[in-house]
This record gives C-alpha cells, sequence and structure tokens, in this order.
C-alpha cells in the first residue's frame, strides 16, 4: 500500500479532514475529489493508489469519517465552504476537480465560484441539481443497504443525517454551466441504477458543448465497482489530455 498523509483543517470551528498522496509531485496536475453523499476519503485509497504517481487529495465532507459532525450547519454553502477550506489550505492554484453521485453538486457550486483555478471538471453520475431532501428521507436513506462495503452508521451521524435533510433546497445549476470553460469529463453509469439519465446528459452537453461523455457499460450508479480500473483509466486519459 502506498503511503498517504491525512490532516484535518479548522473551518470555523469544524474539522474538515482529508487525505493527500503524492504532495510532492509538482509535475502532475493535482485531482482534488469530492466524494459521494455519505462516503469519506478512505472510500478512495484504493483509487488514489492506482492513479499514482499523480498528485490527489480526497475531502471527508462535514458530517461523514473522521471530519467533525456539528448539529447544524449543512447547506450547499458549508459544503462548498469545506472544499474551499481544503483547497486554500493546500495553496493549489491550478488542479482538477471530480465530484461524485451528490458530491456534483458541491463541486459544481464551488467550480462555478472558482472558474479561473480549475483546469477540468469531473462529474460523476449525477445532474446538474442540488436536490431538496424530502421528509421521511433520513429513514429511507437508513434503510439502504451498505455501500461499498460499510454500513451508514459507520458512515454519519444522526445529526449529519438530520442536518442534511432539514437544511437541504432545491439548486438547480443548468442555467450558469455555461461559465465553465475548462476541460470538462461527464461520466455517466450505463446500467439500471445509475443516476444520470440521457436526457440530462443532453442538458449538459448542450451548456457545455465542449464536454467529454464517457459511459460505464458494465457499472450502475457506482462508478468503482465491479471494475474500478476503467474509471482509473477514463480519469487517467483524461487529465492527460488536460497536461
Amino acid at each position: 500500500m502506498m503511503e498517504y498523509s491525512e490532516y484535518r483543517v479548522d473551518h470555523n470551528g469544524t474539522k474538515i479532514h482529508y487525505l493527500e498522496i503524492n504532495s510532492h509531485l509538482k509535475e502532475t496536475t493535482p485531482l482534488v475529489i469530492v466524494p459521494g453523499l455519505s462516503e469519506s476519503a478512505e472510500d478512495y485509497i484504493s483509487v488514489l493508489e492506482k492513479l499514482a504517481p499523480r498528485h490527489c487529495v480526497v475531502i471527508t465532507l462535514r458530517g461523514r469519517g473522521k471530519s467533525d459532525s456539528p448539529k447544524t450547519g449543512y447547506t450547499l454553502e458549508d459544503h462548498i465552504a469545506d472544499i474551499d477550506s481544503v483547497i486554500t489550505h493546500l495553496k493549489l492554484n491550478e488542479y482538477v476537480l471530480m465530484g461524485f453521485s451528490r458530491g456534483v453538486s458541491y463541486a459544481i457550486g464551488y467550480a462555478l465560484q472558482n472558474t479561473k483555478a480549475l483546469k477540468g471538471l469531473i462529474i460523476g453520475d449525477y445532474p446538474a441539481v442540488h436536490t431538496q431532501l424530502p421528509e421521511g428521507w433520513v429513514y429511507f436513506f437508513s434503510s439502504l443497504p451498505p455501500w461499498r462495503g460499510k454500513a451508514l452508521k459507520q458512515r454519519m451521524s444522526k445529526d449529519a443525517l438530520r442536518g442534511l435533510q432539514q437544511e437541504s433546497y432545491l439548486v438547480p445549476f443548468w442555467d450558469e454551466l455555461s461559465k465553465i470553460k475548462c476541460p470538462v469529463l461527464i461520466i455517466r453509469g450505463g446500467k439500471l441504477g445509475a443516476v444520470l439519465s440521457e436526457d440530462d446528459v443532453k442538458k449538459y452537453q448542450d451548456k457545455i458543448p465542449h464536454a467529454q461523455v464517457e459511459v460505464f457499460v458494465g457499472h450502475d450508479h457506482n462508478l468503482f465497482e465491479p471494475d474500478e480500473e476503467t474509471f482509473i483509466q477514463t480519469t487517467e486519459l483524461f487529465m492527460e489530455g488536460i497536461e
């Protein structure tokens, strides 16, 4: 296993955890990953190792994993600020930002505020919408089977789940996407269970005509299983094209 470093950044009293690998390699463009709704940085250790020797960072958003879980403070803006706190701490100027699942809405929100710093944006199987989580969502989400081998109670606190639901609100980003001029990679699962529909891919292409679209035929919403290598190769080719 390749060595990685882990840190916690203080964001207005809330500690935000992240993992970093190969920070000394300045010749490669860094990849910053914003995980899915309940995920933490540890879920991406295998991805980091396979992308070596690239400089990579994975952020654990508030309420997940080793980041703090405040009782309140789970708005879209709070999550965007978590991303900013890590990138600012690391003094990254040119990097590729990736969001997966609900992490896409946080990544797009951040990207729209930092268009000049981005060298690329990767969108992982999710539309350009920050959804409002309905009443009853906490019970529904808690009843789902383990995700990537780990039960929800091992991933998130009850305060975080309630906060995500109660402080969520609908924010569509479609009309703002034309502001993103950097290279964009859109990845969609090709099997039943994928979240990003063909219609939503067309919306992305309408707003970002230069976007590259890849369909992982053997995958549903989980772009990392059963074949993580497909994600690795697709991501690396995209980033090599930027460099």
